[in-house]
């Protein structure tokens, strides 16, 4: 027990600590105690603390801890000593099993183990170096437990911390919250926390290696946080690391976090990690996100498998430490130019890594804690649910930079894409994304595939053919001429729909031609060409309806034909154009639904046009 006075004022408390959470190994241990312990260790029964689990013949069956799912596809086998999941793919014996449930490293499991089986572990004493690191190691979680400590009871007792007790009731923080948390506040004063330490008997120097002092250029030591609410960066198994200040107000920094110290790697560690372990456990995912607040919001609203970057870039390290306890990761950073740009990095780094992921994108202008107070946890699940995949997201965002319509468009979204490509192990997902490229780009499938870990794609591939001189006028202004001339065009016109003809800029004009024919059998032509606007195009069309001697040779099956097809070729086209454009969109903006409708009355056209032409074929 290790005693604490916080002021001559306060009566004296104690500070409890748990030798495996704060201590560390201090010793090897031998293999043959190693296989003592696994040999004594019943992997069903450890299992079964963690996962129900039914015995059907030689093995046991569970759902899987490690992710998702709805059938049971873990397995242990008990004579074996072994576990496996045919999910996810994981296994190992009880050793493994303990370190990526617990977050445990190997001798923390032997050790766990072995004192549940009761083997005791004579170590071999380690060399005076790893002594003194271990030792090292301890004293500076000890510093840091006090600093939590004087930082908490700070905030729950002191009239300097009313207006930090306020800022939390402002954000909806509870007490309970603020209790798990372990939230404190640093007063605005330039050495009180120093003079604190000093009177535990702190080395000065060692408070300075953690970034809770710094050193003044004349000699001595002041507070890193002053007037800042504290976040307690905590390791997996719950011990302090290092702290996150922020401001009350709106000066800058915004934010002071802990630099790097001998028990703080940045590149290691997630805020809220601790927190979040059995939520991550049970969905088998975890969402990541970028503040303290946008964490602790989440949180208090249930949603418990949630770390927080906190402005450090995400790195291997970290993707290996949430692997231990999740198979899938949601992204959800803010709305902004910044958040977008940290979106990619961390998609990149996903693909790199080969770790599934998705991204869960916010309304322009939100982020997780004002979207989950402003419209509740069910909204926030409906939006994780719409979560894109990376890949997919990466692709959208390729696309929006790219003028896709030219050729040397075409060749950098393929050539940034195709490489990425290789990074998705499951060949028929890959296979998807890659058609769904070509679909964007409107180019063989088969460039990409050809490109994949190869040259670059050229432009030459995609650049437009030289065509010849046109043979014949636009099908469809043809038709209005036909339908002028043939009455039988016009009841057949009228009997398929004009839009199985028509683009919709001739609908009117082609409407009136169609049923001035069916009821007087001729045509006002200058009636229809007053329709017709502007001056130009009606000038262009004037030529076309003043003489019908260009039509005595004509046939007119065939023109109908190649009009109807020459609408499904263009209600095909416009499709495509618009599913370039909802890769490049916001989605659920309302240009993103608008795209969505107009789909589904092209899907609608074109499956009326191609039935228009079956049910024609039939009759001829």
């Amino acid at each position: 027990m290790l005693k604490v006075e916080f002021f001559a004022r306060h009566s004296p408390f104690t500070i409890h600590h748990s030798p495996f959470i704060i201590g560390c190994p201090v010793a090897q241990i031998s293999d043959e105690i190693i296989n003592e312990v696994r040999d004594r260790a019943k992997i069903q029964e450890i299992v079964a603390e963690y996962v129900s689990l039914k015995r059907t013949g030689a093995n046991a069956h569970g759902l899987c801890p490690f992710h998702g799912e709805k059938s049971p596809s873990f397995n242990v086998n008990p004579g074996r000593g072994i576990f496996h999941c045919f999910g996810c793919g994981v296994g190992g014996d009880v050793f493994t099993f303990l370190m990526k449930i617990e977050g445990l490293d190997f001798p923390e499991a032997v050790r766990f183990l072995a004192k549940r089986v009761g083997v005791v572990i004579e170590e071999r004493a380690v060399s005076p170096g790893e002594k003194r690191r271990v030792d090292e190691r301890e004293r500076f979680l000890r510093i840091n437990e006090l600093a939590v400590v004087f930082y908490r009871r700070f905030l729950l007792e002191e009239r300097e911390a009313g207006a930090a007790r306020e800022y939390l009731v402002r954000r909806g923080v509870d007490d309970a919250i603020a209790e798990n948390y372990r939230l404190g506040f640093a007063p605005d004063r330039w050495d009180l926390l120093t003079r604190y330490l000093e009177r535990q008997g702190v080395p000065l120097e060692q408070a300075e290696k953690l970034g809770l002092l710094r050193r003044r250029d004349g000699g001595g030591y002041y507070d890193t946080f002053r007037n800042r609410l504290l976040f307690v960066i905590a390791g997996p198994q719950g011990h302090p690391i290092g702290f996150g200040g922020r401001v009350l107000d709106d000066s800058l920094p915004k934010y002071i976090n802990s630099p790097e110290s001998p028990v703080y790697r940045k590149s290691e560690v997630l805020f809220g990690i601790h927190l979040a372990k059995p939520a991550m456990r049970e969905s088998g995912r975890v969402l990541i996100v970028e503040g303290y607040f946008d964490h602790l919001a989440l949180y208090q609203a249930g949603v418990k498998n949630v770390v927080a970057a906190c402005g450090t870039a995400l790195t291997e390290q970290h993707l290996k430490l949430l692997s231990r306890y999740a198979g899938r990761i949601d992204i959800l950073f803010d709305a902004d130019g910044a958040g977008r740009k940290a979106t990619l990095r961390t998609v990149e780094l996903c693909l790199t890594e080969q770790v599934a992921a998705s991204v869960v994108e916010l309304p322009q202008g939100e982020d997780p804690d004002s979207y989950i107070r402003k419209e509740g946890k069910e909204a926030f699940a409906l939006l994780v649910a719409r979560a894109r995949p990376a890949f997919d997201f990466l692709t959208r965002e390729i696309l929006k930079r790219e003028n896709v319509g030219s050729a040397d468009g075409k060749a950098r979204v393929a050539n940034d894409l195709a490489p990425r490509l290789l990074k998705i192990r499951d060949p028929i997902e890959r296979e998807r994304y890659l058609q769904e490229i070509a679909r964007s780009l409107d180019i063989d499938p088969q460039f990409i595939r050809q490109s994949v870990g190869r040259d670059p794609v050229r432009a030459e591939r995609f650049a437009p053919r030289e065509r010849g001189p046109a043979t014949g006028g636009d099908p469809e202004e043809m038709l209005l001429a036909i339908m002028g001339k043939f009455p039988t065009v016009a009841r057949s016109v009228a009997a398929e729909g004009i839009e199985a003809f028509f683009r919709p800029e001739l609908a009117g004009v082609a409407g009136e031609i169609m049923g001035q024919m069916l009821e007087e059998d001729r045509v006002d032509w200058p009636a229809v060409l007053r329709l017709i606007t502007p001056d130009e195009e009606r000038s262009r069309l004037a030529a076309l309806f003043i003489d019908e001697t260009h039509l005595n040779d004509i046939d007119v099956d065939k023109a109908v034909a190649q009009c109807r097809a020459s609408r499904e070729k263009a209600l095909l086209g416009e499709a495509k154009t618009l599913r370039q454009e909802l890769f490049r969109v916001e989605p659920e903006s309302e240009r993103y639904w608008e795209i969505l409708r107009r789909l589904d009355e092209l899907r609608a056209r074109k499956s009326l046009v191609s039935s228009s032409g079956r049910n024609q074929t039939e009759v001829h």
